[in-house]
């Protein structure tokens, strides 16, 4: 208990640790998920003509509605894709515009000729490309330059609006040509498997409005709902923040390595205090603000029974297993190399990861989320119909947790002794 209060104390009375709780409080605060006072969840009332929207995998809405994209996307020749999490603007060659007129063609009634006109002429090279509206798109040693249209050929733009799907086409074939605009792209794009049911967005109506007001007052007691919310941002940030906690209390040892190094302390012993040390540090501000965030809407629901405890399980089963992986990182990677090059590895992450579950921001769970995502005040049967998947993500990281840091506890025992420097090793090699 001394040699952890001893650890606690370096990490919550270093700079890193102050930088780290203002962080969190500016971004929490930055998405106001601080103060919920504004948000109340009322009973839906009947008759109103708008209770939002969800998206369902409806063939008969996502295959129109998707080959309209792809069509418009295809007649400016550009596309939005995220391949490995990153954003990226598509302009295809000749070939490729020839390819995905093809696709095009098929799942329409219009011919590939015709697809093409509307892109570019005959006389079109590899290096311009006219589009339908009369912009031009010329490639130059630095780059592309876009010529605007004259104004009298920028008529007729409706005509898009008239694309539709074959009759014949079925929902799976759809789908599989939808994947070879895909690869065409380089994958990560609106038209992949996994992201098709964007396309899918079709209006609540009363009714589910109501079963979805009676599940957040009856599963998530109001207070989850907001608990969950809340977590969903504070997870972003500590799946990053977390890291240079790790790293900054084990660059320390720097100065004080061979006091430690020679004390009767085990290695197990030194790493488990200070691991512990370090996710207690995080996890106090993060309590904290999560009681802050919900208390403000505690007054709201005086007449129903709320869950007070629901900020408290939200922060130790959503947000701490992503605390656990981050500091682990830290760690293991400081103590491996003596460098806080793990700043590099997390933040590569942290970015890939953040960017991919940009497409289910509303509720995105899969085994290998680092940060779960779910950016909205409810959806509730959407997170118990994925709780499974969620517990078993949690587990995933808590256990890759462990793992880096027994392998933290293996390296230090050999630091101590003498027998691992991987930077010196490095060195002498090229020497």
């Amino acid at each position: 208990m001394t040699l952890f209060l001893k650890e606690f104390k370096k990490v919550i009375f270093s700079f890193t640790f102050l930088i780290f709780v203002i962080t969190l409080f500016v971004m929490l605060n930055s998405q106001e998920v601080l103060n919920f006072t504004d948000q109340k969840i009322d009973i839906p009332q009947p008759g109103k003509t708008d209770y939002g929207t969800k998206y369902e995998e409806i063939p008969d809405i996502i295959m129109p509605e998707a080959i309209k994209s792809l069509y418009r996307d295809f007649t400016v020749n550009s596309y939005i894709t995220y391949p490995i999490g990153f954003y990226k603007n598509i302009i295809l060659s000749k070939d490729k515009i020839e390819q995905m007129a093809d696709i095009i063609s098929y799942l329409t009634d219009i011919s590939k000729e015709d697809l093409l006109k509307r892109v570019y002429d005959e006389n079109t090279s590899d290096e311009l490309i006219n589009f339908e509206n009369g912009t031009s798109l010329e490639k130059t040693g630095t780059g592309y330059v876009l010529t605007a249209p004259p104004a009298e050929r920028q008529a007729g733009k409706e005509e898009e609006l008239t694309i539709s799907v074959k009759k014949d086409i079925t929902y799976e074939e759809f789908k599989k040509y939808m994947q070879k605009a895909d690869k065409i792209l380089g994958g990560g794009s609106d038209y992949s498997d996994s992201n098709l049911i964007s396309f899918g967005k079709v209006p609540i109506n009363y009714e589910e409005a109501l079963k979805n007001y009676n599940l957040i007052k009856t599963e998530d007691r109001f207070t989850g709902a907001y608990a969950r919310l809340f977590s969903d941002y504070a997870c972003i940030v500590i799946s990053l923040m977390s890291v240079f906690l790790g790293i900054s209390v084990s660059l320390k040892d720097k100065n004080i390595k061979e006091i430690i190094f020679t004390k009767n302390i085990s290695s197990f012993q030194l790493m488990l205090s200070r691991y512990l040390a370090v996710i207690t540090a995080i996890m106090i501000p993060v309590i904290i603000f999560s009681y802050i965030s919900n208390i403000s809407v505690w007054g709201m629901y005086k007449e129903f029974k709320i869950d007070y405890l629901a900020p408290l399980a939200y922060s130790i089963g959503w947000i701490m297993p992503s605390a656990m992986i981050s500091s682990a990182v830290g760690l293991f990677f400081t103590e491996l190399t003596g460098t806080p090059i793990a700043i590099v590895i997390q933040v590569f992450w942290w970015f890939v990861d953040l960017n991919m579950g940009l497409s289910v921001i509303k509720g995105g769970y899969s085994p290998f989320t680092l940060s779960l995502r779910h950016n909205s005040l409810g959806n509730t049967e959407i997170f118990n119909n994925n709780f499974s998947v969620i517990v078993t993500n949690r587990l995933i990281f808590v256990e890759i947790s462990l793992i880096l840091f027994i392998m933290t506890v293996l390296v230090y025992s050999y630091k101590r002794k003498g027998k691992i420097n991987v930077f010196k090793k490095f060195r002498n090699k090229q020497i």
